[in-house]
């Protein structure tokens, strides 16, 4: 989980070297045009950061930067490997000039509450809870939207790009980093090879505010079982309170889904991808350093993406079943269906599904959807 703490790392870096240096930015420049130079990303990395510090020096007290909370989602707490790679970093963020108070949150929801609030300058949540921040970092998740990692990978550098800069702001919220976790499955109690009728049947654990398992399940007739937040679900599932539960594999260790599966199965169809997503409050991180963060997160894909396979090594790759390719056929035109349907209700965004049908289409242009 170095991710985290990389991610703060250079967060410090940004706001320290921009707004410390000494070097002067012509004072000619108005405000729009020294903006304009630290969001060109044809001008190296220290032309763009001199025009950060003259813009937002006033953001100085006595020539340092004010501390910062950030708010942490984990579901272990203190004990947790989100947190605990937070809190190493926090002798080298005050190294690059900024005090960075970091709180662990086993509820997301309290993390949710507390950027709202003001209580939190930046917070670690799911994708899900993002979206009531950015409707549009917020449906990357969305059912089938996003199939495999060379279409996470696509969209990623889209979203890192100064393009999509104003997409990343909503109200007084911006998205300064998106974490891809890997796809989500389902797992089952049934150990049998799956099949669409045996999996998707009885009881879903399904977390609140979550509009893709909502509509997943409601589009299967299943009864849901709501919890509080997604470990609540996962409980759910190990207790056999409920049939079915939608994770990714990291989830096997962080929520101890061995237990849930120990008769059971995975079926082994993406049926969305899950991120985490770095929530800032505007007024305490400057949007061009957030774009600076997408920018560095972006270059350190690979490495986030071996970190994930380095969490999902445990998985019991014998319990992963797929389902025949007719039914994969169905499913795919289900799960299609489901997401137009979302979309129309306005549950997803449909300027990121127009983004991601570009991308799908971009990579596969036999699909029937490319040819409508």
């Amino acid at each position: 989980m170095k991710t985290f703490s990389s991610l703060l790392l250079s967060l410090s870096f940004c706001i320290s070297c921009g707004l410390i240096s000494n070097d002067a930015v012509a004072r000619t420049l108005t405000d729009d045009e020294l903006r304009a130079r630290a969001m060109d990303q044809g001008r190296t990395l220290q032309s763009r950061i001199r025009a950060l510090k003259k813009l937002y020096s006033y953001m100085l007290i006595d020539g340092k930067i004010p501390s910062r909370v950030t708010c942490v989602w984990d579901v272990l707490g203190r004990q947790g490997p989100i947190y605990t790679s937070t809190i190493d970093q926090q002798l080298r963020l005050k190294h690059y000039g900024i005090t960075m108070a970091v709180e662990a949150y086993t509820d997301e929801q309290e993390v949710v509450d507390k950027l709202i609030a003001g209580d939190c300058d930046t917070g670690i949540i799911s994708g899900a809870q993002a979206r009531k921040f950015n409707d549009f970092t917020g449906s990357i998740e969305a059912l089938g939207g996003v199939p495999t990692r060379k279409h996470m990978k696509y969209l990623l550098q889209v979203l890192a790009s100064t393009y999509a800069h104003k997409k990343m702001q909503q109200g007084n919220f911006q998205i300064v980093g998106i974490i891809p976790i890997g796809p989500n499955y389902l797992f089952t109690h049934d150990g049998k090879k799956p099949t669409l009728k045996r999996s998707f049947r009885g009881k879903a654990a399904a977390v609140n505010g979550d509009v893709s398992q909502k509509a997943l399940y409601d589009a299967f007739d299943m009864t849901q079982l709501d919890g509080n937040n997604t470990a609540a679900a996962a409980g759910a599932y190990n207790l056999s309170d409920a049939d079915v539960l939608m994770a990714p594999l990291v989830g096997y260790n962080m929520f101890n889904l061995g237990a849930g599966l120990k008769h059971g199965s995975i079926v082994d169809y993406p049926l969305s991808q899950m991120t985490l997503q770095v929530v800032s409050r505007i007024d305490r991180i400057p949007p061009e350093i957030g774009q600076f963060l997408r920018e560095d997160l972006f270059v350190k894909l690979n490495m986030l993406y071996r970190e994930v396979e380095k969490n999902t090594r445990e998985v019991p790759r014998e319990k992963m079943f797929k389902l025949s390719p007719r039914e994969e056929r169905i499913l795919d035109t289900k799960i299609a269906s489901i997401r137009d349907q979302v979309t129309e209700n306005g549950g997803y965004n449909k300027g990121m599904m127009k983004l991601q049908k570009k991308i799908r289409c971009k990579i596969d242009k036999t699909l029937q959807e490319c040819k409508k």
